[in-house]
């Protein structure tokens, strides 16, 4: 099972490497010093200013593990009829039916006047769903308050036109099946009419 997922493609959460390329190496780099300055108090006998200076260095790179966890393992892929929203072992999935339109547009375009958009990502593709019944609550505790918009999900992907090409591909024999079922069968008005 974890083979076949692994060749499944995987897009990646753009705003998630955005916070990791901001924030991440600043971070490591600010962890590293704190431990070079740990042990030379240590070195030094003075136990107090090396317990403080580890303290410091096991908080700033805890955050910086998570923030690279997150880039790495935060992504979207389509999985037969659902698209899958995973972060690490949590995972949100929506089927194709909940979905009533799929669309690409510039990040800084479709949140405008909703939330900032970070300058490195105001001109990158951004995946557009509209929802039929979305589990709001759920999507924003996973993706973000600047993801989710009552029915509407946007959001910034590596190969964001690749992943919208995949679902209008599995959307559109069931877009026919509506439209089939929605229009009038004219051989049943005909033998209406000739019944009249």
């Amino acid at each position: 099972m974890l083979g076949a997922e692994s060749m499944q493609q995987r897009f990646n959460n753009l705003y998630d490497r955005d916070r990791w390329r901001r924030y991440g190496y600043s971070l490591t780099a600010v962890g590293t010093l704190c431990v070079v300055l740990a042990a030379i108090f240590e070195s030094r006998k003075d136990e107090a200013a090396g317990q403080v200076w580890l303290i410091s260095a096991a908080l700033t790179l805890g955050l910086a593990i998570s923030l690279w966890m997150r880039q790495r393992y935060s992504y979207a892929r389509f999985d037969g009829g659902q698209l899958v929203f995973r972060y690490l072992t949590v995972t949100v999935r929506i089927d194709l039916v909940e979905i009533r339109r799929s669309r690409i547009v510039k990040l800084a375009a479709a949140v405008q006047g909703r939330v900032r958009t970070p300058k490195s990502l105001a001109g990158a593709d951004a995946l557009v769903l509209q929802l039929r019944h979305p589990d709001t609550a759920r999507l924003r505790r996973m993706l973000t308050r600047r993801c989710v918009f009552e029915e509407e999900l946007v959001i910034p992907l590596a190969g964001a036109a690749v992943l919208h090409r995949q679902i209008e591909a599995a959307l559109s024999p069931q877009r026919r099946a509506e439209g089939s079922e929605s229009r009038p069968d004219p051989n049943r008005s005909r033998r209406r009419n000739r019944r009249r």
